[in-house]
């Protein structure tokens, strides 16, 4: 019996075993899948994961602080805050601008605002950009287009929102591409509006792909951040840091102690004055006394 299965044992190694000599063939090795082979192939088709949502990013948000904005137009100054938040994660960073209006200023007079021009939004007075590191774009928002409401409108605060948002992503990510972001405007919209939302865009650097014949809808896009310029308008738009202000406010202090000395002056000096013309008044009043009295004399020695 041994030796009958003993030429079934060589027959079998000598199909399995590999014809090198000297090379050792292990059956276990040959029967277990390659797992590392196997992850590496399930990795590469694996799909990347989605970019984080704004909303998301937007609830883990931390504040970086709020600055005095003041807009200027036609003589009227609005005053507002501009509040700074920030979220970071393993695989985006967001960077939030959002304004409320504080008071508008006419002259002396000033009018607080109430309501929802007092407030804080996610849509209006509002922009963001969104850093996503597996794909290394930045996408801004948001989406739509930055959005202020009546009130500001007219006064640069939708250029001045996206371009804070440029400037930061540019200090940060500037060889990140940039994500295309749709922009779209009525059915009954003039040929001004839509050369001005084309303006609006293409004056910090963006470029466009068209969706219709007639411009209303489009891409715009960018190929790297560092191409993009993050301009606004500096002269009507001014900024005010926490230290700014208090420095303004020392000026001002100065300046109305100073006008108080100035005016202190003014009344002694007016005093002085009232007072030597109440003299004078005296003076005067006394001399016509006399002389009437002289004339009287004269007169009674006359007759």
């Amino acid at each position: 019996m041994h030796n009958n299965k003993a030429p079934l044992h060589r027959d079998m190694a000598s199909r399995h075993t590999p014809c090198v000599p000297g090379l050792r063939y292990d059956y276990a090795m040959d029967s277990q899948p390659n797992t590392k082979k196997t992850a590496a192939v399930a990795a590469e088709k694996a799909p990347p994961p989605a970019p984080e949502s704004e909303a998301y990013l937007a609830s883990l948000a931390m504040p970086l602080g709020e600055t005095v904005l003041m807009l200027s137009r036609d003589g009227v100054a609005i005053y507002g805050i501009l509040h700074r938040s920030r979220a970071m994660t393993g695989q985006s960073d967001y960077f939030r601008l959002q304004f409320r209006g504080f008071a508008v200023a006419t002259g002396t007079q000033w009018q607080p605002f109430s309501g929802d021009d007092a407030q804080f939004h996610t849509v209006y007075n509002s922009a963001w950009v969104r850093a996503d590191h597996r794909s290394r774009s930045a996408t801004f928002g948001p989406k739509g287009g930055v959005m202020t409401s009546e009130t500001f409108r007219h006064g640069g605060l939708d250029t001045f929102l996206l371009a804070q948002v440029i400037v930061w992503v540019k200090g940060i990510y500037p060889d990140y591409a940039v994500s295309p972001g749709l922009v779209t405007l009525p059915p009954n919209c003039n040929e001004d509006e839509r050369l001005q939302r084309n303006a609006f865009f293409a004056r910090q650097g963006f470029e466009f792909e068209w969706q219709d014949s007639n411009q209303k809808n489009a891409l715009f896009f960018k190929d790297k951040v560092n191409k993009l310029l993050g301009v606004w308008d500096k002269e009507h738009i001014t900024e005010f840091s926490g230290e700014a202000m208090l420095q303004t406010m020392a000026q001002q202090q100065e300046a109305r102690q100073q006008l108080e000395q100035r005016l202190a002056t003014l009344e002694a000096r007016q005093q002085t004055l009232q007072q030597a013309l109440q003299k004078e008044r005296s003076t005067a009043q006394i001399m016509t006394g006399v002389v009437i009295l002289v004339l009287i004399i004269g007169l009674w020695a006359a007759l």
